[in-house]
């Protein structure tokens, strides 16, 4: 199979000089590309900027922005992908314009106005319905039940086939190790409890695996 992987954050420009970002490391997208090439897909990864090792049996596009991200991954899934799994923390949010040099510091109060970004899972699917996508959805300090609940809502609302959801205050960005909960189109859900991401992909390859056959 062809197995597209994005991951890692994204950098949203203010200026020439600063921008705005998340803590995402990449560690989960690189982890799953590496059992996805162990179990003989064909693999690329769409990366945003990381300082972790990549794969070298991959494929790789390296991006910056929100928009970067999401116009590479459009334009690599016609070349007839069967799975797209997104684990990149794209920015929700970018600035309205950016400024060319650098804003100078005295100028006290600084106020910027952000739009919101596309949301990448929702335009694959749109685009090419028999696409198989995971999706990620990490949030902050919040209940099981209203993270499930959230994760299901995206599930539903872009049509996609499974969604991992996992509270980044419990399992911060960049760790080594997380748990996850894995939710289905059929509403099943399965909570893999807390170990190495290296194990952690292994189980969601598994699903991933049993639901295409």
């Amino acid at each position: 199979m062809k197995v597209l992987i994005t991951l890692g954050p994204t950098q949203e420009p203010i200026d020439s000089v600063r921008y705005i970002t998340n803590a995402s490391s990449g560690k989960m997208g690189a982890e799953l590309a590496r059992e996805s090439i162990f179990r003989g897909n064909k693999t690329t990864i769409i990366s945003g900027p990381v300082e972790i090792p990549l794969p070298s049996d991959a494929k790789i596009i390296k991006v910056r922005t929100a928009e970067e991200m999401i116009d590479s991954t459009m334009k690599e899934l016609r070349k007839d992908y069967q799975i797209l799994i997104s684990t990149a923390a794209i920015a929700d949010y970018t600035p309205e314009r950016i400024d060319g040099g650098k804003i100078k510091s005295n100028k006290g109060e600084l106020i910027l106005k952000l739009k919101p970004t596309p949301k990448l899972t929702g335009l694959a699917k749109e685009k090419f319905p028999e696409l198989f996508i995971v999706a990620f959805k990490a949030e902050y300090g919040i209940s099981k039940k209203e993270l499930m609940e959230r994760a299901k809502g995206k599930l539903e609302k872009e049509n996609l086939n499974l969604i991992i959801a996992n509270d980044v205050k419990k399992n911060g960005f960049g760790s080594d190790k997380t748990e996850v909960f894995v939710i289905d189109d059929k509403n099943s859900k399965i909570h893999i409890t807390k170990n190495s991401k290296k194990i952690i992909t292994k189980r969601i390859w598994d699903v991933i695996e049993e639901k295409l056959h």
